[in-house]
C-alpha cells in the first residue's frame, strides 16, 4: 500500500466510477488511517490467494452475490485527504428498491415469533426491517462523519456501480486472523448507552445463546481456546454485552467463516429453522445486511465484521436496515424501539449532512 496523492485517488475514483468498477474506503475500529481499495477491472474475484476487501451477504443468491474487491491499488489516507475528494451518489447509484415493513407489520412478526419460540422450536431468531429515509446524501461526507463520531467501529462505503453502494459502521468483529491466531466476539444484548439498570433475563440469554455458539464452533477447529467477558461496551447511542474469544485454528479461513456466518447474533438458533423463519417472515430481502465484510490478507491479516449499523444508498433515499433479537421475553413494542433506537446510529449523522427531498 502507498500514501495516497490526491489526485491520484481522484482519478481513481473517477475511472471507477466512468468505467463501473468496484471500490472501497475503509477505516479500522481504533485507528486514524484510512485505506481506499480500488479494482482495475469488473471482474467478481475469488478471494483466495489474493489481496483485497470482502463483502459478502446475509445469504448469497443472484440478487446479492458475493463479492471480493481485489485490491489492484491500495492507497491509505488521513481525514483531512478524504475531505478534498468528490463522489456524488447520483454518479454510482440509481433510484430506490425495497420493501417496508410498517409498526403494526413488525409487531405482529414478534408475537409470532415469540410464539414459535415458546413451542420450543426456536431458541431465538432475529428479526429485521427497513427504515425508507426520503434524502440524498453526498457518501463520502457521511462516510467521514462516520469515521469522527464512532472511533471504534468498523467504518466502510463499498461501491460497485450500479450494484451496491452501501455505508457501515459496524461494532461487531466476526473474526480476525493473522497466521494460526484468530479472534472472534459473541455481541448481543441491547439497552441505550446512559441506561444504568441492570441487564434483563432476557438480554443475557441472547447474548449466551451466541456465547454457545461461538464456543461450540472454536471447539471443533480451534485449540487454546481463551474466553473473557461479557462485559459491557458501548457503540454510538447503544450498549451490548460481548465475550471475546482467541485461539489457534487448525482450519482455512473460509472453513471457519463458514460455520460462523450467520451467527445467532443475526440469525437465531437453531441456524437452520432460524434462517427459514426469516426467509418466511420478513417482507424484505436481507442482501448484505447481516452479511459479512472486510480487508483480506492486507499485511497477512484478515479482519471481517458483522454488516451492521448499515445503509443502502440510493440516488434519491436511503435504506436503513435494523433488527433484534427476538426470544421467549421478547415484548414486540419494545423491540420496534430498540430498532428506532439502532437506526439512530446512521441518522444521527447522516441527517446534519443530507439534503431532504
Amino acid at each position: 500500500m502507498a500514501q495516497a496523492d490526491n489526485k491520484d485517488l481522484q482519478n481513481l475514483i473517477n475511472k471507477g466510477v466512468r468505467e463501473r468498477l468496484p471500490f472501497v474506503f475503509y477505516r479500522l475500529p481504533d485507528k486514524e488511517e484510512i485505506n481506499c481499495i480500488t479494482q482495475s477491472s469488473k471482474e467478481n474475484n475469488s478471494a483466495e490467494k489474493l489481496t483485497g476487501f470482502m463483502f459478502f451477504p446475509f445469504i448469497a443468491n443472484d440478487s446479492a452475490p458475493s463479492y471480493f474487491i481485489k485490491a489492484d491499488s491500495h492507497l491509505t489516507m488521513g481525514l483531512d485527504e478524504l475531505a478534498t475528494l468528490i463522489l456524488k451518489i447520483e454518479d454510482i447509484s440509481g433510484a430506490q428498491t425495497g420493501v417496508y415493513t410498517s409498526k403494526a407489520e413488525f409487531v405482529i412478526q414478534v408475537e409470532k415469533a415469540v410464539k414459535k419460540i415458546k413451542t420450543g422450536k426456536l431458541n431465538k431468531v432475529i428479526l429485521s426491517r427497513i427504515q425508507k429515509v426520503d434524502i440524498k446524501i453526498e457518501p463520502l461526507d457521511v462516510f467521514t462523519e462516520l469515521c469522527k463520531k464512532y472511533k471504534t467501529a468498523f467504518v466502510s462505503l463499498v461501491v460497485i456501480p450500479d450494484k451496491a453502494v452501501w455505508i457501515t459502521a459496524s461494532p461487531e468483529l466476526l473474526v480476525s486472523m493473522e497466521g494460526s491466531d484468530m479472534k472472534t466476539v459473541a455481541l448481543a444484548g441491547t439497552k441505550p448507552a446512559n441506561n444504568n439498570a441492570p441487564w434483563s433475563h432476557k438480554e443475557k440469554e441472547e447474548q449466551q445463546i451466541v456465547a454457545d455458539y461461538i464456543g461450540n464452533v472454536l471447539n471443533k477447529f480451534c485449540t487454546e481456546i481463551k474466553v473473557s467477558g461479557p462485559v459491557d461496551v458501548i457503540a454510538g447511542n447503544i450498549m451490548h454485552l460481548k465475550t471475546e474469544f482467541g485461539a489457534k485454528r487448525n482450519t482455512s479461513l473460509k472453513v471457519l467463516v463458514d460455520e460462523l456466518h450467520p451467527t445467532p447474533a443475526v440469525c437465531g438458533m437453531p441456524k437452520k429453522e432460524a434462517i427459514e423463519f426469516i426467509n418466511t417472515t420478513e417482507l424484505h430481502k436481507r442482501k448484505y445486511y447481516t452479511g459479512y465484510l472486510g480487508p483480506y490478507n492486507i499485511d497477512g491479516k484478515a479482519e471481517l465484521f458483522v454488516n451492521l449499523r448499515c445503509a443502502e444508498v440510493f440516488n434519491d433515499s436511503v435504506n436503513i436496515y435494523v433488527g433484534g433479537g427476538i426470544t421467549s421475553d421478547s415484548v414486540a413494542e419494545k423491540e420496534w424501539d430498540e430498532t428506532v433506537m439502532k437506526s439512530q446510529t446512521l441518522l444521527s449523522v447522516m441527517l446534519p449532512k443530507a439534503k431532504i427531498l
